[in-house]
């Protein structure tokens, strides 16, 4: 049998992904209007997916110079070293495009998208068919759920919310005095890309397309609301805050994540819901979404500090015990920005008995709450010692060695506390103490 090139199999895999995009698209129908046309020659949509799908292997078989260069462009980008180190570098790649066709079939019909899409979001001269062309197979890609459509699909489909070609906008970034472009005297605030009426009407059908798909809805639909919760006009116009909370219903795993991302980066368009989709979140059946908010209470304090408090007090008693261990991590920097609330967490801590999140308590917070307050205001360090397991003991006995050094009598006061508590405790405190220094021993 003779082995067939690779660019043939990388077309083969090319030409069935885009009449299969095609295909699933048209389960969907209708497919979005066109965000632009001509006033005298207005859009007709295609009859059937199978004439739309013939039309697009007739464009890109007459196009093979642009299908190749299309696969140098992803060679390049995409090439292993290793490919490149080979002693025989043609055919380690070819065997590479070999192995790797369905994938880069993919990338390259991303390519061939966005050329589509440039075609139709021409505002002097769009381009219906290239439209349809464009769209459906954007539509049936990111239906199959991959991370390369997701990620790759993105941009284009943000060409369509603002109605402009792909590439002809710019993506405003925030830059600083790190940046060879940052300026002092200007701005570093992100400009906002206005949602072009016709375009958001488009995406708004894109969306709801994504959300009637498993695939799509866990795996594509919640990265892009994360992004798109950014800017207010466009998170205002694509329904992002409402379209958030109702993917909580069925979102899993890291797509839970990225909507709990979502949520909380909507906070400066929409705190009233924000808050709303964090706590639905907290309830959610995936105890991902607990650990995700849990994990991220530093970064909620920091738009909405009285709610932060309410979610940590929530999680400290959650079911799962990673989501409360996350949430222990959290009084860490609460002790720096919050001394009362921190001593008030870290006695629900400290009484809830658990040795995993004391140990946490005393790995994440108690060092800076004594360096400040040597005196142990909140009494907290007696039943910490106490609660604690033989790790946890181990680096409090290294915080109480150093008290001693500063503030003995503070140190005779917390071992009294520990005595009238446990003696064994004590004992334990005397032993660990002693064996590092005598004089300091001589305290407990």
């Amino acid at each position: 049998m003779v082995r067939r090139e690779a660019s043939a199999l990388v077309w083969d895999a090319h030409a069935k992904l885009m009449k299969d995009s095609i295909s699933l698209a048209f389960q969907y129908e209708p497919l979005p209007h066109p965000p632009l046309e001509l006033p005298d020659f207005p859009a007709l949509p295609p009859a059937n997916s199978t004439d739309l799908a013939q039309q697009a292997l007739g464009i890109t078989s007459s196009d093979r110079a642009g299908f190749r260069y299309r696969l140098e462009m992803v060679i390049e980008s995409d090439e292993p070293d290793y490919v490149k180190r080979d002693i025989n570098p043609e055919a380690s790649r070819e065997k590479w495009i070999s192995k790797n066709a369905e994938l880069i079939g993919e990338k390259i019909l991303i390519l061939t998208i966005k050329d589509w899409l440039i075609s139709a979001l021409d505002e002097s001269v769009p381009n219906a068919d290239r439209w349809y062309l464009g769209s459906s197979v954007l539509i049936g890609l990111t239906l199959n759920g991959s991370s390369i459509a997701r990620d790759g699909c993105f941009h284009l489909f943000s060409s369509i919310v603002v109605a402009r070609p792909p590439g002809n906008w710019p993506i405003n970034k925030a830059t600083g005095p790190f940046h060879m472009e940052w300026n002092e005297n200007q701005t570093t605030d992100l400009i906002e890309e206005i949602a072009h009426p016709t375009g958001a009407l488009a995406a708004n059908a894109i969306l709801d397309i994504l959300s009637m798909n498993e695939d799509s809805a866990n795996s594509v639909l919640p990265y892009w609301l994360e992004n798109l919760a950014l800017g207010p006009h466009v998170s205002s116009v694509l329904s992002v805050p409402n379209r958030i909370e109702s993917a909580l219903t069925y979102a899993r795993g890291n797509g839970l994540a990225a909507l709990i991302q979502a949520g909380i980066q909507s906070f400066s368009n929409d705190s009233v819901r924000s808050r709303e989709i964090l706590s639905a979140a907290i309830l959610h059946e995936d105890l991902f979404g607990c650990r995700t908010v849990a994990s991220n209470l530093s970064r909620i304090e920091s738009d909405d500090s009285i709610f932060a408090l309410k979610l940590m007090k929530m999680l400290l008693f959650n079911s799962d015990l990673d989501t409360r261990i996350l949430t222990t991590t959290y009084l860490g920097g609460l002790s720096r920005s919050n001394t009362i609330s921190f001593i008030e967490s870290a006695k629900l801590v400290i009484e809830s008995g658990d040795e995993k999140m004391v140990q946490r308590l005393v790995e994440s917070g108690i060092r800076y709450y004594l360096s400040v307050d040597s005196v142990d205001s909140g009494n907290l360090i007696p039943a910490a010692w106490v609660s604690s397991n033989l790790s946890a003991r181990s680096q409090l006995a290294g915080l109480l060695l150093d008290l001693g050094r500063i503030n003995p009598d503070s140190l005779s006061a917390i071992s009294k506390s520990i005595l009238e508590i446990d003696s064994e405790a004590h004992n334990d405190l005397f032993k660990r103490i002693s064996m590092r220094s005598q004089s300091i021993g001589k305290i407990i």
